[in-house]
């Protein structure tokens, strides 16, 4: 994870730690990209066993815990590298296309499952 140091040095929104379990699927080709590891409103990290392609869009589905409800949100992801040598990838992205509902419920997300 030393590759990503250097990267949240950069980051001007803090970050939020998820605390639950939240899958994310890349609702066109309709496979699953990871986990959702954290969250600001304008951005999110997923790890998954998946190596994405920076530079390029993805409509994604957030599978949220809360009555099985969805969250849907046009990304681009903006980096990728590889997590030690488990097969793992992070990936970073930029929400650019999310409706103003959608943007609330992540505000209520990051309140809720966040700690400090």
């Amino acid at each position: 994870m030393g590759d990503l140091s250097a990267h949240d040095n950069d980051r001007s929104l803090q970050r939020h730690i998820i605390n639950c379990s939240v899958d994310v699927y890349d609702s066109v080709r309709d496979i699953y990209l990871g986990r959702l590891v954290n969250i600001h409103v304008n951005g999110l990290m997923v790890v998954g066993d998946i190596a994405l392609e920076e530079d390029t869009l993805y409509e994604v589905d957030m599978h949220l815990p809360e009555d099985n409800q969805v969250l849907q949100l046009v990304v681009d992801c903006l980096w990728t590298r590889n997590a030690d040598e488990n097969g793992k990838h992070w990936t970073g992205f930029n929400i650019i296309d999310v409706s103003p509902a959608a943007a609330e419920e992540i505000r209520k997300l990051i309140a809720l499952w966040c700690h400090g």
